[in-house]
């Protein structure tokens, strides 16, 4: 009789994004067939293929548990085919929908719209993720009422979709906040299509998610380094600025991804975006470097893990204290992602390439066909990197270089007299 074989697998076929789906494989009669786990996607440095268990990712612990959970159940389900009476003549697809069968069954399984929301939810591994999509869950479930739990994607038309943004304008006024919801709705409505959970007309090929343009909150050059030159009075104000400044030296990191930095390799930090997936390599500065040293972990990059619990916890006291700094300087509000922004303004102000800009932000550019033809060019982002930090700190290290200058001549005269 041919055996059975579950087991956790990565299929190293990055895309390009540099990453790959984490997948359960099943191996029977010489052939394989998989299943996804969730919506995990790894790089290459994120899976130990010798134990099988993810690495190097800041949410290895929550994966690693419901994978493992997921490949459990998986077992059972071939010790109970075996125990049936096995499966001699089965074909592969066979024994795939046995299982899949046992792990999602199909009387257990709810398909409305929120049932299967709270499973891509469920199934998320960004803090950020999980809190937006709870938020849609409990507009939805508002706007849908009593029947909320009855909502199919069959319902959810064009005229539905009318009403939820009109109903949402007395809990979101901005037109961008609404369309954080709709767009949340029209991922798990792929999601849904994906996975064969509904075959639902999709009404996002007729409605039009709306949004408003608005102004990035950047600040001047000026109001830059007035802040950078800044002497916070308390220990948390000057350590968020620490971390600001870092996140600004590296091309305005998100705080998700500077939190699960473990180390440099040659000069660089590398990471996939938790937002997007894309792959990024950034050339750490002296600038960066130094700060780095002052608050360096035990286990990662820097000790933010070691002070905060979660990533959540982590952005909230930034913003905090970014803001109350603001104040005090008589600067314009500021959050973690002012850091960005101004990297971005102060780039384009010495006539850096637009193009340059996007590959550093991690933004799309080009054509789609091309780009996969062409390895991006990284010493063009660091040279605009480097320059933005000049544009920055040239005065101050000329202002220090004649002070120096200054002092020496001073202790030449006092040793001659």
């Amino acid at each position: 009789m041919k055996n059975i074989h579950v087991t956790l697998h990565y299929r190293n076929r990055p895309d390009k994004n540099g990453t790959a789906p984490l997948l359960l494989a099943i191996n029977y009669a010489g052939s394989s067939t998989y299943i996804p786990v969730g919506n995990v996607r790894l790089r290459r440095d994120q899976w130990d293929g010798v134990r099988r268990r993810v690495v190097n990712h800041p949410h290895s612990q929550t994966i690693n548990s419901s994978a493992l959970s997921l490949l459990g159940r998986a077992e059972d389900a071939v010790l109970g085919l075996m125990r049936d009476g096995g499966v001699r003549g089965w074909k592969l697809t066979q024994v795939r929908d046995a299982i899949v069968s046992y792990l999602y069954p199909e009387e257990e399984r709810d398909t409305g719209v929120l049932a299967v929301m709270r499973e891509y939810k469920d199934n998320s591994v960004g803090a950020g993720t999980v809190s937006v999509f709870a938020s849609t869950i409990k507009r939805i479930e508002g706007y849908a009422g009593a029947n909320a739990h009855k909502l199919s994607f069959n319902d959810i038309t064009v005229s539905w979709l009318d009403g939820f943004d009109r109903w949402l304008v007395d809990y979101c006024p901005k037109v961008n906040s609404r369309s954080i919801h709709m767009r949340n709705l029209r991922t798990v409505f792929n999601y849904a299509l994906a996975h064969d959970l509904t075959n639902a007309p999709y009404p996002f090929k007729k409605y039009k998610i709306k949004s408003q343009a608005t102004e990035p909150l950047a600040l001047s050059l000026e109001q830059l380094k007035l802040l950078w030159n800044y002497e916070p009075p308390c220990s948390g104000q000057r350590y968020w600025l620490d971390v600001w400044k870092l996140m600004f030296c590296l091309i305005g990191i998100n705080m998700a991804d500077l939190w699960g930095l473990e180390k440099m390799r040659q000069g660089r930090v590398s990471y996939s975006r938790q937002k997007t997936g894309r792959l990024y390599s950034i050339k750490v500065e002296p600038e960066a470097r130094s700060l780095i040293e002052a608050h360096k972990g035990r286990k990662s990059l820097v000790d933010l893990s070691e002070r905060y619990k979660s990533v959540h916890r982590a952005t909230t006291s930034i913003n905090k204290m970014m803001k109350a700094i603001a104040k005090d300087l008589g600067l314009p509000p500021m959050t973690a992602y002012t850091a960005r922004y101004t990297w971005a303004t102060l780039a384009l102000s010495i006539d850096t390439p637009i193009e340059v800009i996007s590959q550093a932000l991690g933004h799309s550019y080009g054509l789609a066909v091309t780009l996969g033809y062409i390895m991006p060019d990284r010493r063009k982002v660091d040279k605009a990197n480097r320059r933005v930090l000049d544009l920055l700190l040239a005065e101050d290290k000329e202002t220090r270089e004649q002070e120096d200058e200054k002092t020496r001549k001073q202790e030449e005269k006092k040793v001659r007299d």
